[in-house]
């Protein structure tokens, strides 16, 4: 029964083992481990061919010869290993054979050329009908070859894990540590130290199919046999195949081992006849997928009545990404919307994608992923790429299938990234014509909302102008009287003095001045900006000013007043008048060479108490302070951020409570 079963087992993984090389033949994956990853399929095959002659009443040498074969065969693997290693990272790149990998197969041809000439001691012996190698003691170097090369490969994956910057490439470099290689290790030496020592049993043969699995899972984990449809439905029929001639095999024992090489035709020829099927059926499936096309104009009609709903940017990109991983099938989505700053593009909503992953690849000059975007604004679809491209290899290396860029009449609005962990996808034209039709409706609706919200603010800002109005109207000449009537009480007059200074911050941010744009050096206004304050002598001041930065064309009283509240908070900031202000200077460029702005770079820098986290977000807010007690109105830095935004600049804070604070000013040079 063991005889029967194992060769029925061994013809089915043979063919197992066929069909994911023929797999790996259809999809075509642009990656250098596949063909090498085919060879190691292919000697497995001759291992799995030779375990079915031992079932065979051979000859005597016939049988050594075979025996020869299966060590060659096998004492190729560490190498080959070793190759896979060196190569994980290496993408579709063919790396130089090094001094390491080049011992390694200088190694298995020495030991090949040993056991050609006999000098491994290879003899059979006939064990409950099935013939097993007996080994001399020169076997013994097989065998430490072999655990010199895990150990080689434990110790340089466990160094990779360490240095893995890349969290996808760690984690499986952690499960190749943590789970495939101790089970190759442990099946091993099930396999190859019990014949050693005496131990002699049928069952051992059955321990190849560890290696089979082992090899199917590494396939499947690493993306080298992509599953789709036609690979499911292939792998289902071999299951249901195997299961059948495991019946047969207990039920209808047979001792002629011919039969178990039949099997291998017999079981391909039914692969070939169930491919021939399948592609018979495949107009009735392309049939279907016409009749799909009138589940696209559904969702196209979602699309368009739903975008016009939205009045919130964040909710759009929300319901943009859901269903576009819906409709176009992925698992990642990024919404990156365009912005006017030295960092052009900014994440919006992000779903599958690692968010620092997606800001480097943003933040990367003269990427040739930006540049394309920006300069053809047009689909990029990484399955129509040369893999021999640096577009190509960058969209594979972040996992991306599809870039959807949103376009108006302005310019580039932002873009939709698709992407998943497969390496082969299919894009179809119809997918394409949704993609086409969303890049169209995501800039219409986008560019909507930011005319709704212009519009809203519009009208907010004139409202509060009117109160702002009324009340220095009505609290002007009651602030007059109070001041005169009031010289004796400075507790009042104080409170005065604190109304009359929020009623014209509420106008001046209500209502805010016309720009009166002239050339100054930013330089020379902040030192004219530290002349008017008076600076507590026990605080160090800091000017790390460049020499190489333009003229600026800026409204001189209001940058001044900028520059004056930022200096006087970071005085107020500092506990008990002893700490550091620094400001710096210098020019910035932008990260997108299709927006040759130069910018202008002020940063304020302070070590003193910082700001609690749950508050920067309200930091320029209107009518938010941390100082109510000082004095502080709130009013201070929601009129700088909106003096610096109607110089079309960007300011924003980073701190740390206990800390300090840091004020980042990014001022375009051409306004």
């Amino acid at each position: 029964m063991y005889v029967h079963l194992t060769g029925f087992l061994f013809s089915l993984f043979i063919v197992l083992h066929i069909w994911i090389i023929l797999t790996i033949f259809r999809q075509k994956l642009p990656s250098i481990i596949s063909p090498i990853f085919i060879y190691l399929n292919l000697q497995f095959i001759i291992i799995q061919l030779c375990v079915l002659f031992y079932l065979a009443p051979l000859s005597e040498s016939f049988l050594r010869t075979v025996f020869k074969v299966q060590f060659i065969t096998e004492i190729f693997i560490p190498p080959v290993l070793v190759y896979l290693h060196q190569t994980y990272s290496s993408g579709i790149k063919i790396p130089t054979l090094n001094l390491r990998s080049s011992f390694f197969f200088l190694i298995s041809l020495a030991l090949s050329v040993l056991a050609l000439l006999d000098l491994m001691g290879l003899r059979g012996m006939n064990y409950q009908g099935i013939y097993f190698p007996v080994y001399s003691k020169f076997y013994i170097i097989m065998i430490g070859y072999f655990y010199f090369t895990f150990g080689y490969l434990i110790f340089n994956l466990f160094q990779k894990i360490q240095i893995e910057k890349r969290q996808i490439e760690a984690a499986n470099v952690k499960f190749l540590l943590t789970t495939l290689l101790p089970v190759l290790v442990v099946t091993f030496t099930f396999l190859k130290l019990l014949p050693f020592w005496g131990f002699y049993h049928p069952a051992l043969y059955l321990s190849y199919f560890v290696f089979s699995i082992s090899i199917l899972h590494f396939a499947t984990k690493f993306q080298l046999l992509e599953i789709d449809s036609t690979v499911h439905r292939s792998f289902s029929f071999f299951l249901i195949s195997a299961i059948f001639f495991i019946l047969i095999a207990f039920l209808f024992p047979v001792n002629n081992f011919q039969i178990y090489f039949m099997n291998v035709p017999f079981l391909l020829g039914l692969l070939m006849i169930y491919q021939i099927f399948d592609t018979i059926i495949q107009p009735k499936l392309t049939k279907q997928n016409y009749q799909k096309e009138y589940d696209l104009e559904k969702e196209l009609e979602v699309l368009v009545n739903e975008t016009e709903k939205y009045i919130d940017p964040q909710a759009l990109a929300q319901f943009i990404g859901d269903l576009s991983l819906k409709v176009l099938q992925c698992t990642k989505v990024a919404i990156i919307r365009s912005q006017f700053d030295v960092k052009p593009y900014q994440i919006t909503y992000l779903s599958g994608f690692e968010r620092e992953k997606i800001e480097n690849l943003l933040s990367i000059s003269n990427s040739p992923f930006i540049e394309t975007l920006e300069f053809n604004r047009a689909i990029i679809n990484r399955f129509e790429l040369s893999p021999k491209s640096a577009l190509y290899q960058l969209l594979d290396e972040y996992h991306i299938y599809m870039v959807i860029p949103m376009v108006s009449q302005s310019g580039l609005q932002g873009f939709i990234m698709l992407g998943g962990e497969r390496k082969s996808f299919q894009i179809s034209k119809k997918d394409l014509k949704f993609a086409r039709f969303l890049s169209m409706r995501a800039s219409h609706a986008f560019q909507n909302i930011q005319e709704i919200q212009k519009m809203v603010q519009s009208q907010k800002m004139a409202e509060l102008g009117l109160l702002a109005s009324q009340l220095a109207h009505d609290f002007q000449s009651f602030i007059t009287l109070v001041k005169l009537e009031t010289r004796n009480n400075p507790q009042l007059k104080q409170h005065a003095n604190y109304t009359e200074k929020l009623v014209k911050d509420l106008l001046h941010y209500a209502r805010p001045k016309e720009l009166h744009l002239s050339l100054v050096n930013v330089n020379h206004l902040i030192d004219m900006t530290l002349d008017l304050i008076k600076i507590p002598p026990n605080i160090r001041l800091e000017r790390n000013y460049s020499d190489s930065i333009p003229q600026l064309n800026v409204d001189v009283d209001q940058m001044q007043r900028v520059f004056l509240n930022l200096c006087e908070n970071s005085i107020g900031a500092i506990k008990d008048n002893k700490g550091r202000i620094k400001i710096t200077t210098r020019p910035l460029r932008p990260l997108s060479d299709f927006r040759r702005t130069t910018w202008i770079y002020i940063e304020f820098l302070d070590d003193g108490e910082g700001i609690p986290e749950e508050f920067l977000d309200k930091i320029f807010d209107p009518f938010f302070t941390t100082r109510k007690r000082e004095g502080g109105n709130g009013m201070g830095l929601a009129i700088v951020r909106q003096i610096i935004t109607a110089h079309r600049g960007f300011i924003d804070v980073t701190s740390k409570l206990g800390k300090g604070t840091i004020f980042n000013i990014r001022l375009p040079y051409i306004i």
